[in-house]
């Protein structure tokens, strides 16, 4: 809707808070007949020709430059989006979902006040953000746009911002009683005036689907065993992984490239078993290149699944990779939320050796994520550090 422009005074502002509350105002609300100092009209103009003009991102102008804003601020209305200026700000180009968002946290005149810096997109998934004065709206695809400021986006540049474990913004920050918390894809932080900011990572959480384990990030408890597991083979995943894992078994006997399920979830105890047997087998060193010690293993989150040829051949072996299953798994694996957990040349992150035959649900997202991205690992995907050794 266009915004409203409300006539003066004591009138003007009762009237606006009932045009508020009937969620009639979409838009700042401005002094009638405010005209443009030349410096805002001149750079109001200025981005909108940057931008491309009538045919380029925001289209024709719907409406002159109007004023009256807080701190001497201008704003005009395109057909695709807003330009606003301050004397402090400069004038900036708003747009789509970022608009919307900040139009949510009441344009200037709420917590983020005016932008201060132009749409950025590239980001991680195919991200944008905008910086205003009071704080940051980050978007994707997949979490939508929410604003980010204060202790809790210190909190979450410090864990790697959208590129780290938390991931992108899914809400906006709440408040109450003295306390602020905000949820994102693959966490949470909250703050408190007495406690300050606290982090809760998914990452961290052994019953979390997006829990991450390597040789330095053992699960907690140790003996974790997952509580919703289902058989696919004989083997038990997850719920969710053993959903999509017979998906993927559909698509890749379709495409002519059919798959066994060798092995799914292993219990502490049968872990323990299976290292040392290596141990014996191998000595210490080789056998931490190939196989977890207890507490320290993916298939004791249920979450991950060895696989292999119907045939028979390369079982386990990296040959695998050159087998009809193996190739099909490296190609579409992905597209049903499932990566190549330890792919070759990437030792010195995952400590262990390549094995095209280990498989991990992350989701589809993250999985589409790391692929088309090119991110080979977890590890670099949620912005950890190598895991080399114990």
């Amino acid at each position: 809707m266009e915004r409203e422009l409300l006539a003066g005074g004591r009138v003007r502002r009762s009237l606006s808070v009932l045009l508020c509350a009937a969620g009639l105002v979409l838009g700042p609300v401005v002094v009638p007949g405010g005209s443009a100092p030349a410096s805002a009209a001149t750079a109001i103009e200025a981005e909108h020709a940057r931008l491309g003009g009538v045919g380029g991102r925001l289209g024709a102008a719907l409406g002159p430059e109007r004023c009256g804003l807080p701190r001497e601020g201008c704003w005009r209305r395109f057909e695709r989006g807003h330009v606003h200026w301050s004397p402090a700000t400069g004038a900036r180009a708003t747009w789509g979902a970022v608009r919307a968002a900040w139009a949510a946290q009441g344009w200037e005149r709420g917590p983020l006040g005016y932008p201060v810096g132009r749409e950025v997109c590239g980001l991680r998934d195919a991200g944008c953000r905008q910086a205003f004065e009071g704080g940051v709206v980050l978007w994707s695809r997949p979490s939508g746009a929410h604003p980010t400021g204060g202790a809790i986006r210190a909190a979450w540049l410090r864990h790697g911002a959208e590129r780290g474990a938390l991931g992108y913004p899914v809400s906006g920050e709440s408040c109450s009683g003295g306390s602020c918390r905000q949820s994102f894809q693959r966490g949470r932080a909250e703050w408190s005036r007495g406690g300050g900011t606290r982090v809760h990572r998914e990452i961290d959480r052994a019953a979390s689907v997006h829990v991450v384990v390597n040789k330095r990030r053992p699960l907690v408890p140790a003996d974790h065993a997952p509580a919703d597991l289902e058989a696919v083979e004989g083997q038990q995943l997850r719920s969710a992984a053993a959903a999509a894992l017979r998906r993927m078994q559909r698509a890749a006997a379709a495409d002519g490239a059919p798959f066994t399920v060798v092995s799914g979830y292993r219990s502490h105890a049968v872990q323990a078993s299976l290292y040392q047997r290596y141990v014996a087998l191998y000595g210490q060193a080789q056998a931490d290149l190939i196989s977890a010690r207890p507490g320290h293993s993916e298939h004791q989150t249920g979450l991950a699944v060895d696989i292999g040829d119907p045939g028979g051949a390369c079982g386990l072996q990296t040959c695998f990779e050159r087998t009809a299953a193996g190739a099909w798994a490296r190609a579409h694996a992905h597209e049903h939320g499932f990566v190549v957990r330890y792919p070759a040349g990437h030792t010195a992150t995952t400590g262990y050796a390549y094995e095209p035959w280990h498989l991990r649900w992350v989701g589809e997202h993250v999985a589409r994520g790391m692929v088309e991205q090119d991110i080979p690992t977890l590890e670099h995907y949620m912005g950890l550090p190598p895991a080399p050794s114990y």
